[in-house]
């Protein structure tokens, strides 16, 4: 993803900023049965003792004209070393998600306060002497951003409290992307849906991972959580629309809540945020009898950053967000990272669940460069490898360890992913409500799952806390590779039945009351993968993508289509496609297939040419 600077119209000559001087906006909703005594205590920052620093200048930027993009530190922070988060996470180990979301804000906005206060002067200096421009400042990592050049940059280093400057892969571009100038808002949120576990029918993720046991069993769909899902377009079938969030998205690359591209298509690219938000929580309607997601009660809303990182997670934490899906990878970050990485940190206390896939790089790139930021983040961002429908690893799924030998974080290998998901053959559904059985592939989407399960867990406890529900997730997760933890598939599949009943036991304990219910493992609590996999037996064949003016469209096919015959005889592999088919007139060979699971029927020579590549898919039931 590239990263462009913010757009001029956020700025105007000289030192603009984002927010008020008189007080950073307080988050909404995090109040609600708090304790006041708890929340109203105060939390220390703590100061970073390492020398000044400047990242290395790539050398496309060292010409002075050639302006790039810089993150800047100032010395307070809520996590001041490489090692802080696990050392707070244990001082805060007894604290409310909630609460602990407040008093963190609290101390966050007050150390940004405190530091600008200091350096406002200089800043104002360095901006009319012309080293540095569009200035913007940011809570969630005490710092800015700002434009310079090379030969600037170390004046940087001269503002009071100034530690630390990223320089970033972006250069000064102020481009938007064409189409999102007249981008419509998205739909007003519709909030009459009743959730029924019998009412829809669920692909088969919802079963392998146990979330339809969990709605069924302890009645948690997801209610009272708000998924953030940031990617680069939306679109809104009716299936997304009921559950969407009151305050619905925010796009900051045109500061408004334009969220979908008039230009967008039904390709797989231009859909890729719907089906995100389809898997975490896409509901069922009147005229689509298909329920996506493994959340399906709880609420979403969209966010395009654009780049500003730190503005979006802001944002995400002003909405008192539970979760926060990113499936998109960045390579060649270098110590770059590092800031990513303390924004999710400090994110995370906060509140927030960051969930990513681990990339789709196995096939390119080596270990341990696999995984890319943001899912080689440890333990604020939760990342979910991707296996096929009979659980064996997809082959371009990317693998850990990964490195962290980079500024302010200690080298050295770290365990990754912690769980994995599906992430071939799933179900897609269109911006005009219609759904395709299989159709999806990539670890785009296996994040997403593991989103939703978080939202089953959270929506039984909010005051989980992020350390608590990452032990939880991989201690009940079901291994179905090499035993124990290991770099292909983490701690196994995702549980959601299991997980929730230990949050619910975790819960029953904290307040006192009986957590008999929710103790020892029960009957049919988990896949048994010997079983699951024997009950996989029949395949289809599933035509690719291909181009509208190719032979297989003139033909009558569409891409994703399902060969259920040829001539009468079913098809059940890529090879008996092609001797099913008899090589005389051009149209002999008679073809029924599955579109949208109605059979359509057609008619082809002798050959199949144009209609993409031919894969097998498991069948046994996709929707049920």
């Amino acid at each position: 993803m590239k990263i462009p600077t913010p757009n001029l119209r956020h700025f105007i000559f000289g030192l603009v900023f984002a927010y008020s001087s008189f007080g950073w906006a307080q988050p909404s909703g995090v109040n609600a049965q708090e304790d006041e005594s708890s929340a109203q205590s105060k939390i220390e920052v703590e100061i970073i003792r390492e020398k000044k620093w400047i990242s290395p200048i790539p050398k496309r930027f060292q010409d002075p004209t050639n302006e790039f993009l810089v993150k800047v530190w100032f010395d307070q922070q809520f996590l001041a070393d490489g090692d802080a988060y696990k050392r707070r996470a244990t001082e805060f180990s007894t604290s409310k998600r909630t609460v602990l979301r407040t008093r963190v804000v609290t101390a966050l906005k007050k150390a940004a306060e405190e530091s600008y206060e200091k350096a406002k002067s200089d800043l104002e200096r360095l901006v009319e002497n012309h080293h540095i421009r569009d200035v913007k400042r940011h809570w969630i990592v005490n710092g800015f951003s700002c434009i310079t050049n090379s030969t600037s940059i170390r004046e940087l280093l001269t503002v009071p409290g100034v530690t630390k400057v990223f320089v970033t892969n972006q250069a000064a571009s102020r481009r938007i992307p064409r189409g999102f100038k007249i981008a419509p808002q998205p739909p007003r949120p519709n909030n009459d849906f009743v959730f029924a576990p019998s009412q829809y029918k669920h692909p088969w993720y919802c079963r392998a991972l146990m979330a339809e046991k969990t709605w069924k069993k302890f009645g948690i769909t997801g209610q009272g959580t708000l998924n953030i899902v940031h990617d680069f377009n939306f679109q809104y079938p009716a299936n997304l629309t009921r559950n969407l969030s009151n305050s619905v998205g925010f796009n900051f690359l045109t500061n408004s809540r334009a969220l979908t591209n008039p230009r967008a298509s039904q390709a797989k690219r231009d859909l890729h945020g719907t089906m995100c938000a389809a898997i975490i929580c896409g509901h069922g309607t009147e005229d689509c009898e298909f329920e996506l997601g493994i959340a399906p009660e709880a609420k979403w809303a969209g966010i395009i950053a654009g780049g500003n990182i730190e503005s979006s997670v802001e944002w995400a934490i002003e909405q008192s967000a539970d979760t926060y899906s990113m499936s998109f990878s960045q390579p060649g970050l270098r110590d770059y990272r590092s800031h990513w990485r303390k924004v999710m940190e400090h994110g995370s206390f906060c509140g927030v669940y960051f969930v990513s896939g681990a990339g789709n790089f196995a096939q390119t790139e080596l270990v341990p460069l696999q995984m890319r930021t943001p899912e080689d983040i440890p333990e604020a961002v939760f990342a979910a490898a991707g296996v096929r429908r009979d659980l064996s690893r997809t082959e371009f799924s990317s693998k850990g360890p990964v490195d962290w030998s980079v500024e302010h974080y200690g080298g050295g290998l770290v365990q990754k992913p912690e769980v994995c998901a599906f992430n071939q053959g799933l179900p897609m559904l269109t911006s005009k409500g219609e759904v395709l059985p299989v159709a999806l592939n990539g670890n785009s989407f296996a994040g997403p799952m593991f989103c939703g399960a978080i939202a089953l867990m959270v929506s039984a406890d909010p005051d989980l806390l992020p350390w608590d529900l990452k032990q939880i997730i991989t201690s009940t997760a079901t291994d179905i590779g090499p035993k124990g933890v290991d770099s292909e598939t983490g701690h196994g599949l995702i549980n959601c039945f299991r997980a929730v009943k230990e949050v619910l036991r975790r819960k029953a304990i904290r307040q006192g009351t009986d957590s008999t219910p929710f103790f020892g493992r029960e009957k049919d609590d988990s896949i048994d993968p010997v079983k699951y996999k024997q009950s996989l037996t029949e395949k289809v064949v599933m035509l690719g993508n291909f181009q509208p003016n190719s032979i297989a469209a003139k033909l009558g096919f569409q891409p994703f289509d399902v060969i259920v015959s040829i001539n009468g005889t079913k098809i059940k592999s890529v090879t008996s496609v092609r001797e099913s088919l008899k090589p005389s007139s051009p149209t002999n060979n008679k073809i029924t297939v599955s579109r949208n699971m109605k059979p359509v029927e057609l008619e082809i020579g002798a050959e199949i040419s144009g209609f993409g590549k031919l894969t097998e898919q498991f069948l046994a039931p996709v929707f049920k």
